[in-house]
C-alpha cells in the first residue's frame, strides 16, 4: 500500500484484516519508497494499493509510474477526489479499479481486490494467447513471402527460358525458310504472341516479388509501385524521399512494401481519388511513411470496424514489425495513412 496519511492507512489495513486472514501489507510512505520496493526483484506483490496524492507525485504521473514498475500487479488507485473523468483516464493508463476512500467499506475493498486478481490472470491468459497467435502469423507471413519468392524465381527462370528458346527457334525456323513468303508472317505473329506471353511472365513474377526490392531495396520498390499503380489506374501519383535509405532487414521491408501496396489496392478500388502521394523520411532510426489521398474518404463506421479486411490486413503487417499505424480520414477531403517504423530494431512504444 502507497499511502502517506498514517489515518488512511490503518483504516485500509483494519478492512484487510477483516476479509484476508494474515494478509502480507507492505508501506510505502512516498513515490520514492514505493519505486525501491517495486524494483526489488525478490520482492512479488499480488496487488498494489495506491494513494493518488503523495507528497513527491501526484495525479496521471503517479499513476502511469506505478503502472510501469507494477511487474504486472493490479494498481488499484484509492482517492478522496471524487471525478469521473479522471477515473476513466486512470484506468486508461492501466490502472485496474479507481475508488473513492469516503465510499470504501472492507466488503467493497475486498470485491474490488479479488475481482481485479481475476481480470489480470484473464488478460495475462488473452496476452499469452494473443502472442501465440501472433507468433504464428509471423511465422506464416516469412512462410508465404519465402514461398512467392520461390514461385517467382521458378517462372522467371524456367518458364522465362522455355518461352526464349521457343522464340530463338521461331527466328531460325523463319531463317531456314526465306523462300518461302507465306510463312514469315505466320513466324513473326508466333513471335509476337511468345514476346507478350514473356511480358506477362515478368509481370506475375514482379507481383508475387518485386526484383527490386531485393537488388536495390524498399524506397526503390515503392517509386516502381506508384509508377506501375499509375499505369493501371490512371490515378496521378507522386513519390517522394526526403532522406537516404536506412539500413532495413528485409522482413521489415517486405511488411512495409505490402502495406503500401495494399493501401494503393484501397485507394484504386474504393477512394474516387484523383491523386495520390506517398512520403518517406528516415531520421534517428524511425522511418516515417505517409501515403495521402484526395479521394472521398473512409466512413467513420468502416475505420472502426475492427474486421474490414484490407485495414486489418495492413494493421496487422504493421504489428508484426512492431511498428505504428495511424489512419486519419475526412468526408470528400481524402485519407492518410501514416505508418512509423523503427529501424533500429526496437519496437515502437504504441505497437
Amino acid at each position: 500500500m502507497i499511502e502517506d496519511n498514517p489515518g488512511d492507512f490503518t483504516l485500509v489495513e483494519e478492512f484487510l484484516l477483516v476479509q484476508i486472514e494474515a494478509p502480507r501489507i507492505t508501506h510505502a510512505h512516498n513515490y520514492k519508497e514505493a519505486k525501491a520496493m517495486l524494483s526489488n526483484t525478490d520482492a512479488v506483490y499480488d496487488v498494489i494499493l495506491l494513494d493518488l496524492s503523495l507528497p513527491d507525485k501526484t495525479g496521471s504521473e503517479l499513476i502511469s509510474d506505478i503502472v510501469g514498475i507494477s511487474n504486472n500487479a493490479p494498481v488499484i488507485v484509492l482517492t478522496g477526489y471524487a471525478d469521473f473523468d479522471f477515473g476513466v483516464q486512470s484506468i486508461a493508463q492501466g490502472a485496474s479499479d479507481y475508488v473513492l476512500k469516503d465510499e470504501l467499506t472492507s466488503l467493497t475493498l475486498y470485491k474490488t481486490i479479488l475481482y481485479s486478481l481475476e481480470r489480470r490472470k484473464i488478460v495475462a491468459s488473452l496476452e499469452e494467447s494473443e502472442k501465440r497467435v501472433r507468433s504464428f502469423a509471423k511465422q506464416l507471413s516469412v512462410v508465404v513471402e519465402e514461398e512467392r519468392a520461390r514461385i517467382a524465381r521458378e517462372i522467371h527462370d524456367e518458364f522465362g527460358q522455355q518461352l526464349s528458346g521457343i522464340k530463338m527457334s521461331l527466328s531460325a525456323l523463319k531463317n531456314v525458310n526465306k523462300g518461302h513468303p507465306d510463312i514469315a508472317p505466320v513466324i513473326d505473329v508466333i513471335v509476337d504472341e511468345v514476346n507478350h506471353s514473356i511480358q506477362s511472365l515478368r509481370k506475375i513474377s514482379n507481383e508475387l516479388r518485386p526484383v527490386l526490392l531485393d537488388k536495390l531495396g524498399l524506397f526503390a520498390a515503392i517509386e516502381w509501385l506508384i509508377n506501375e499503380f499509375k499505369r493501371k489506374t490512371g490515378i496521378a501519383g507522386h513519390f517522394e524521399a526526403n532522406s537516404d535509405q536506412p539500413f532495413i532487414n528485409k522482413d521489415m521491408e517486405i511488411n512495409i512494401f505490402r502495406i503500401c501496396q495494399e493501401a494503393l489496392t484501397n485507394i484504386s478500388k474504393h477512394a474516387e481519388a484523383t491523386r495520390v502521394n506517398i512520403e518517406m523520411v528516415s531520421e534517428d532510426g524511425v522511418l516515417h511513411i505517409k501515403i495521402i489521398d484526395n479521394g472521398k474518404g473512409i466512413n467513420a463506421g468502416v475505420l472502426r470496424d475492427p474486421l474490414s479486411s484490407g485495414l486489418l490486413n495492413m494493421r496487422e503487417r504493421a504489428h508484426l514489425i512492431g511498428s505504428e499505424i495511424n489512419i486519419t480520414s475526412l468526408v470528400n477531403k481524402g485519407t492518410t495513412i501514416e505508418l512509423i517504423a523503427n529501424t533500429n530494431g526496437k519496437e515502437n512504444i504504441n505497437s
